[in-house]
């Protein structure tokens, strides 16, 4: 006996519905694994396998010892100065007469002189040794005397020092207001004794007497003897 065509519509309607409710189940049944499986995975601690023995490096630090605290130390203050020691002051040796007395040529009436000048207090020493011989000469009425005596008027003193084969003649200023003498007439006179002393700033006796140009201190002249011929007294006077 054939199922009626109702029968078979509501069969399959039935299967459908079953077909249905099966493949529902399976995608519910699939999902629950798939969640089970997911929240499995992220409570799963992954193990860290063991490094092998070939793989191990070993690193080895060296520990510094304790470090030893340097002791401070107080600044102290430098000691006191102390004062070098004494030293003794050189005595000053006496300089050359051609170093402090300024030489310069001069000629009158043919005749060689030096033109010598030296500051006030400077004293004219012997250059040769001999016999001194002072004299003193006046200008009186326009004429040159020695041995003259008019006390209103200035002296004006020739130092003369003679020795075998020289002759030295000083022409200074006026006696007492420029020049001092230091040397009697007649003594005797060794190099570097002392003859006269400049003590004022007027010229030599031949400004008076002769040239009222001369500005020197002193004008001096050499001669040989007994010949009398003169000797540069600029060359004789810088050698000295």
């Amino acid at each position: 006996m054939r199922p009626s065509v109702e029968l078979r519509s509501a069969l399959l309607t039935i299967g459908n519905a079953a077909v249905g409710v099966g493949l529902g189940m399976s995608v519910l049944g699939a999902a629950f694994v798939i969640s089970q499986f997911a929240a499995g995975q992220g409570s799963v601690t992954l193990a860290t396998p063991a490094p092998s023995a070939s793989s191990l490096v070993l690193v080895t630090t060296t520990t510094p010892p304790p470090s030893t605290p340097i002791p401070s130390i107080a600044p102290t203050s430098p000691p006191p100065p102390t004062d070098p020691p004494a030293t003794a002051t050189p005595t000053p040796s006496p300089t050359p007469p051609s170093e402090t007395v300024a030489i310069a040529p001069y000629t009158s009436g043919g005749r060689r002189y030096a033109a010598l000048r030296a500051p006030v207090g400077h004293v004219y020493v012997a250059p040769i040794a001999g016999t001194v011989r002072v004299q003193t000469y006046q200008l009186i009425d326009g004429e040159v005397r020695v041995g003259s005596f008019v006390p209103s008027l200035p002296f004006f003193p020739y130092i003369t020092i003679e020795s075998i084969d020289r002759r030295v003649i000083f022409r200074p200023g006026a006696l007492n207001a420029d020049t001092e003498l230091l040397i009697k007439d007649r003594e005797r006179a060794e190099p570097g004794t002392p003859l006269f002393k400049t003590v004022g700033e007027g010229a030599s006796s031949w400004r008076t007497f002769y040239d009222r140009g001369m500005t020197a201190n002193v004008v001096a002249s050499v001669a040989a003897l007994p010949s009398g011929v003169e000797v540069d007294p600029v060359a004789f006077f810088a050698s000295r």
